[in-house]
């Protein structure tokens, strides 16, 4: 063999080993094939003929899209899946709000999880007690009942009883002091009361506690006119030269109209229970003409007799005066009771038509069903 056939089949030998190599990788599935053609050799016989150039034509042979590509990945947990699960917690909605994501502000209306339309609600008020109190204070149990007709509004009747009520110390040290007294439409005691009305509740809202535990509250606006028990000090408590307590004394001024009016929040824990926190204002005309059922003629008739040295009790009054309450001795006492009639009568003298202004603040708890 001639060394030109020799270096014919080495060119031969280059140009077929591509080929093999290109068939034998497999093609990228999104690239296309590429084809090497083989030159055909010239026969052995004619060895002095030049070899002819190899040349390279490329085809490019489609790709099928539809074929699936499979491709397998070994199941192992990443940093990406932990940090999707954290995600996933963070937007947990409990209640239907993500609680657990501080970064969310929550622009929703959920409806209640307890309606109370239909409810009847029995609220006390262990705590009520007058915060405006300058000549008078005021410390009292109160209680209400409210049937909530629909989810915002009810019908409700309250009352209670001041179990507390005296003239505040600066108005008996004007007493005692500059014997100055503050005047009915300022001092007048309230007892007890009782009045009807509505409630209702215009704003509802919902905020957290702690965490993953929702509380619904509701702000309430209420109403109402009623009665109410009054009375006013005649003479203060003081204490003598001899170390003896001379008792204060009280005159009943009688049953009068009321008016109240209230704003507050209601906390609704749960299905049965709710705390109320309200300032209520209730409202009275200070008009002084009655004490303990006597009028001004007599109690002019009883000082007439006082001032006269004789017993008042002998006076012509009318049949609502209580007579009893200016005569004799205050039990366990010294004290007459006849020495009230000219307090008494200075009070109904000169009547007044001013409005009392009793303004409490309500610390309750109330229970649904």
């Amino acid at each position: 063999m001639t060394s030109i056939a020799l270096l014919r089949n080495a060119l031969l030998l280059l140009a077929v080993l591509p080929v093999a190599f290109a068939r034998a990788a497999p093609a990228p599935s999104d690239a296309p094939l590429m084809s090497v053609a083989q030159a055909t050799p010239a026969d052995d016989d004619d060895e002095d003929d030049p070899v002819p150039p190899t040349t390279t034509t490329p085809t490019t042979t489609p790709v099928k899209t539809d074929a699936p590509t499979a491709t397998t990945t070994p199941a192992a947990t990443t940093p990406a899946a932990t940090t999707k699960a954290a995600d996933e917690e963070t937007q947990r909605l409990v209640s239907g709000a993500p609680l657990f994501n501080p970064n969310v502000a929550v622009h929703i209306v959920e409806q209640k999880a307890y309606s109370d339309s239909k409810k009847s609600e029995i609220v006390l008020y262990p705590v009520a007690m007058q915060v405006n109190g300058k000549f008078t204070q005021h410390f009292g149990t109160m209680g209400s009942f409210v049937y909530h007709l629909q989810e915002n509004f009810g019908l409700q009747i309250s009352g209670g009883y001041n179990w507390y009520n005296v003239e505040s110390a600066f108005n008996g040290e004007l007493v005692e002091k500059f014997r100055v007294e503050a005047q009915a439409a300022t001092s007048l005691l309230w007892t007890w009361g009782v009045m009807g009305g509505v409630e209702v509740s215009p704003l509802y809202g919902k905020f957290a506690i702690f965490e993953g535990t929702l509380a619904h509250f509701s702000f309430v606006l209420n109403g109402g006119v009623g009665a109410g028990g009054t009375r006013h000090q005649l003479r203060p408590e003081t204490v003598r030269s001899d170390g003896t307590i001379s008792q204060a004394s009280y005159g009943d001024t009688g049953v009068r109209f009321m008016g109240s009016l209230g704003a507050g929040f209601r906390l609704q824990l749960g299905e049965r229970f709710a705390l109320r926190l309200e300032v209520r204002d209730v409202v009275y005309t200070a008009r002084m003409e009655r004490v303990n059922g006597c009028n001004a003629d007599d109690l002019k008739a009883m000082d007439d007799k006082l001032k006269g040295g004789q017993d008042p009790g002998t006076a012509m009054v009318g049949p609502t005066c209580n007579l009893d309450t200016f005569t004799g001795i205050v039990e366990g006492t010294e004290q007459k009771r006849s020495n009230d009639i000219p307090l008494a009568r200075a009070l109904v003298r000169i009547p007044s038509s001013d409005v009392l202004n009793n303004i409490g603040l309500y610390l309750g708890i109330s229970f649904l069903f």
